[in-house]
C-alpha cells in the first residue's frame, strides 16, 4: 500500500483500512512510498531520479532515488520543501550527476529560476500518471518475495510534513515529568523503553486487548507520533493506554490494567488523561473499537461519553468474533 506523502486524512483512512485487513486475514503488509512509485516510471538513463509532487503551501514532496540492481534506493529521508531549494538540494547531493527529473506536477519545478541551469543541461522533467496502484503493486510484489513486510501494528504514515497534532505530541515528549490524576491512586506518564516487558505481561493477563508482536513495545517509542501512556502505582506499572493521532482525528489501540488494579480507576486515569492532552492538541474526534462481547468495557468507554457507531462484523480473531465501533467528540 502507499503509505505517504499525501493528505492527512487520505493517507489515514487508507493506512486504517489496511491495517483492519491485515489483522483480519493474519497477512504482512509491503509499504510503498508514493514518491518511490512515481520515480519508479522514469525513463531512466540517469543514475539518479528525483521524484515531486506538488505539497500545496508553495511547497513540493521530494526524494532522491539512486538506481541499484533490483530497484531504486532511497538516498536520503524524504523531503517538503519549496520547489526551488528541492532543485538545490538535489544538486548538492548528485553533484555533476544527471539526474532523471519526474513529477505530477513538473511545472512546480520547471518555473523555478533554479532549473534554468538543469535545463540548459539538457535536463527535463518527465510528467508521472497519477494512476500509482499498478505501480505501487509491483513494488509491494517485489517487496513481498524479499520478505520486507511490516506488520499492523510496526506500519507507520510517511506524511513528511509533521500534522500539527504529532508536533506537539513530540514537543511535549521531551518534557520530564509525570501527570498526576487526581481521581486516582496512580500516576499516569509516558510510555519509555523500559515499560515493554510489563506492558507485554498486562497483555498476557488481558485476554481482551489487542494482542500485538513480542518486540512491538520495545519499538514504540521510535515511532514518529503515537500516544502512549501508562499508569503507575508505588513504582509498578498498573496499566497502558496506547493510540495515534492525525491531524483533528485520534484512536485508542490499546487499553488494559494489570487484573489486580482494576476497578480502582486507573484505567479512568488513562483515559481521562489521554483525552485531556488530545483536547489540548486540538483533537476533535477520538475512534475505538471493542469486542461485541467485553460488555464492561463498552460501558466503561460510554461511561467516558463515547456513543456506538456501529458493527463490524468478523473484526476480531481468536476469537471470530465482531467489534462495536465507538466515537468520542472532543469539540462543543
Amino acid at each position: 500500500m502507499a503509505s505517504g506523502p499525501g493528505s492527512f486524512t487520505g493517507v489515514r483512512v487508507g493506512l486504517t483500512s489496511v491495517k483492519a485487513w491485515s489483522e483480519v486475514y493474519g497477512r504482512a503488509i509491503a509499504s510503498v512510498s508514493r514518491l518511490e512509485a512515481i520515480a519508479a516510471q522514469a525513463a531512466g538513463g540517469c543514475q539518479y531520479v528525483a521524484a515531486s509532487v506538488d505539497a500545496h503551501r508553495d511547497q513540493v514532496f521530494g526524494g532522491l532515488y539512486r538506481s541499484q540492481e533490483g530497484g531504486l534506493r532511497l538516498v536520503e529521508t524524504e523531503m517538503v520543501a519549496a520547489p526551488a531549494e528541492f532543485i538545490g538540494w538535489v544538486k548538492q547531493r548528485t553533484v555533476n550527476e544527471r539526474v532523471s527529473w519526474i513529477s505530477m506536477d513538473p511545472e512546480k519545478v520547471r518555473t523555478q529560476e533554479a532549473w534554468r541551469a538543469r535545463a540548459d543541461a539538457g535536463e527535463t522533467v518527465e510528467m508521472s500518471t497519477n494512476v500509482l496502484a499498478p505501480v505501487i503493486g509491483e513494488i509491494g510484489y517485489q517487496r513481498a518475495k524479499e520478505g520486507r513486510l511490516v506488520d499492523a501494528l510496526a506500519l507507520d504514515a510517511d506524511y513528511v510534513r509533521r500534522t500539527d497534532a504529532e508536533t506537539s505530541w513530540n514537543r511535549g515528549r521531551t518534557v520530564p515529568g509525570e501527570i498526576k490524576n487526581p481521581r486516582s491512586a496512580c500516576t499516569v506518564r509516558r510510555f519509555g523503553p523500559g515499560d515493554a516487558t510489563a506492558v507485554r505481561e498486562i497483555v498476557k493477563e488481558s485476554p481482551q486487548a489487542a494482542a500485538w508482536a513480542e518486540d512491538a513495545y520495545e519499538r514504540l517509542p521510535e515511532w514518529g507520533g503515537p500516544l502512549a501512556l501508562v499508569s503507575e502505582h508505588a513504582g509498578e506499572v498498573t496499566g497502558f493506554l496506547m493510540g495515534r493521532e492525525v491531524a483533528e482525528e485520534a484512536e485508542v489501540l490499546n487499553l488494559a490494567v494489570m487484573p489486580k488494579f482494576r476497578r480502582l480507576g486507573h484505567g479512568a486515569a488513562l483515559v481521562s488523561t489521554a483525552l485531556e492532552g488530545m483536547r489540548s492538541r486540538g483533537v476533535q474526534s477520538v475512534y475505538l473499537e471493542v469486542r461485541e462481547s467485553n460488555t464492561r468495557a463498552i460501558a466503561f468507554y460510554e461511561k467516558h461519553g463515547f456513543g456506538k457507531t456501529g458493527r463490524r462484523k468478523g473484526y476480531y480473531r481468536e476469537p471470530d468474533e465482531a467489534a462495536v465501533t465507538m466515537v468520542k467528540k472532543l469539540t462543543g
